[in-house]
């Protein structure tokens, strides 16, 4: 894995960026969707249409301009991208860590039910995923990945993995898209490696130029960041100034390589007549909870809110926004909707096709996430956030660490609206409330099928999923 990306070659293009984030037009979070032509129904209405799917491992959405951070200009193609369509102002993940995110992501199903519920898991043989459904309806699809490489993909006419290398991913994601002659339509998915820890997307960025001077604990480097959590050393003010430095200059690289990717496909004409989603595999902690800094351990918002915008010139509507919580298993029924394609009988997702009809439009359902193997699920409804750990699990997160490290209570519950950084837990206060949102979580997973069972994995890929972080 490579220590120098293709970011320490385009530092340059960074320091623009202020610059060009001011002179793009962004929706703010909460804002009303502009007014439109009247709208058409759109079940049905891109069929034959392409499909971009574009995801990026550990990409917070309240680190995007899209999403309203203001620290500092880390996003301009990505905002660009999402204000160029619909964005989902509440998107959840399924689970902080991405083989089982992206599984349910490519199933509309959640991870008990397709069985990827662990990083190093593969997908069952016969299961439905959209690669598969769109091949079969005569799609050419290619996959071109960084990250989840060896999950028993299936139903993709072309496959590659860049082990890491996002720029390399970008260039063959391009290089793919030029052999396409138009005949058919085409799938193409690009999962970049992104902010994911140890942040060495962002090169040297946070130290010459967001944060010099620092001479702390902190750098982009594995060991450092994994001393911090097993020897839970606390961090001033200044640590967590460069923390921050350090996961926005991530952004920032990541979002350089996003705009090639989206500028090479537009480029070369690749993007008419396409469905472009755009999405995060989870977030990432941050010491936001117990001094953690990575994201599989945690089932709090800094890890399971994720960006989602959905962009279609000429069929969806731009700059709008969805402030109801959707579910990233509502991606491939959307999906599978807009394009005529008939959906499996088995998905939990449900096509989001009525809010990109009317944006503002009430109603809502609730979000849920699961944790692995374990009883833990949340759920979010109206700004309630209940996590439910029935059987007191204590995860273990960091490898060699001391137990207990990473305690989660058998009922957290939060008011997002007035505590967006889950710190208070208000279950003993509000015992009804919770009651309520844990009587939805057994609703939802009662008698859903499970298909989770332990898989081996070889020695190989334990040793490179250690080295990304991830314990099993």
């Amino acid at each position: 894995m490579s220590k120098k990306p293709l970011f320490a070659t385009i530092l340059p293009a960074l320091l623009g960026l202020a610059l060009a984030a001011a002179c793009r037009q962004v929706a703010a979070p909460g804002a009303a969707a502009p007014s439109a032509a009247p709208r058409r129904p759109l079940a049905g209405a891109a069929r034959g249409w392409n499909v971009v799917l574009l995801s990026i491992d550990t990409l917070r959405a309240d680190r995007l301009g899209a999403y309203g951070y203001r620290s500092r200009p880390n996003s301009p193609h990505l905002d660009a991208q999402l204000g160029s369509g619909v964005v989902f102002e509440q998107a959840m993940a399924q689970r902080a860590a991405t083989w089982p995110s992206l599984a349910s992501v490519l199933t509309g199903l959640y991870p008990s039910a397709h069985g990827v519920d662990e990083n190093g898991f593969g997908f069952p043989d016969d299961l439905p995923t959209l690669p598969k459904l769109l091949h079969g309806a005569g799609y050419r699809t290619g996959a071109f990945l960084s990250n989840m490489c060896e999950a028993n993909h299936r139903g993709w006419d072309d496959f590659g993995c860049a082990g890491g290398k996002d720029g390399r991913t970008v260039q063959h994601a391009l290089d793919w898209a030029g052999t396409l002659d138009g005949r058919r339509p085409y799938l193409l998915w690009v999962h970049l490696f992104g902010a994911h820890g140890p942040y060495f997307n962002g090169g040297d960025l946070a130290a010459t130029r967001l944060d010099p001077g620092y001479t702390g604990e902190l750098g982009p480097k594995k060991w450092r960041l994994d001393r911090v959590m097993r020897e839970k050393l606390p961090l001033d003010a200044a640590d967590l100034r460069h923390l921050d430095a350090l996961y926005d200059a991530a952004v920032m690289g990541s979002d350089h390589l996003a705009g090639l990717l989206l500028d090479g496909l537009r480029r070369i004409g690749r993007l008419d007549h396409t469905v472009v989603v755009v999405t995060a595999d989870h977030g990432e902690e941050l010491y936001g909870h117990n001094h953690y800094l990575y994201h599989a351990c945690s089932p709090y918002q800094t890890t399971l809110h994720v960006p989602l915008g959905f962009a279609a010139p000429g069929l969806l509507p731009a700059a709008a926004r969805v402030p109801r919580a959707v579910e990233l298993i509502d991606i491939t029924p959307t999906l599978l909707d807009l394009l005529a394609v008939t959906a499996p009988a088995e998905m939990h997702g449900r096509s989001l096709v009525p809010y990109l009809e009317r944006p503002a439009a009430a109603g809502g359902k609730p979000a849920f996430s699961e944790y692995g193997d374990t009883r833990i699920h949340t759920v979010l409804q109206d700004g309630w956030k209940l996590i439910d750990n029935p059987d007191g699990f204590d995860p273990v997160c960091i490898p060699r660490a001391a137990p207990h490290h990473f305690p989660i209570g058998r009922s957290e519950l939060y008011d997002l609206a007035a505590d967006p950084r889950e710190t208070v837990n208000l279950a003993a206060r509000e015992p009804a409330r919770a009651a309520e949102l844990r009587r939805l979580i057994a609703q939802r997973f009662g008698g859903l099928q499970r298909r989770i069972h332990r898989q081996p994995i070889p020695d190989e890929l334990k040793k490179q999923l250690e080295a990304l972080g991830y314990v099993n």
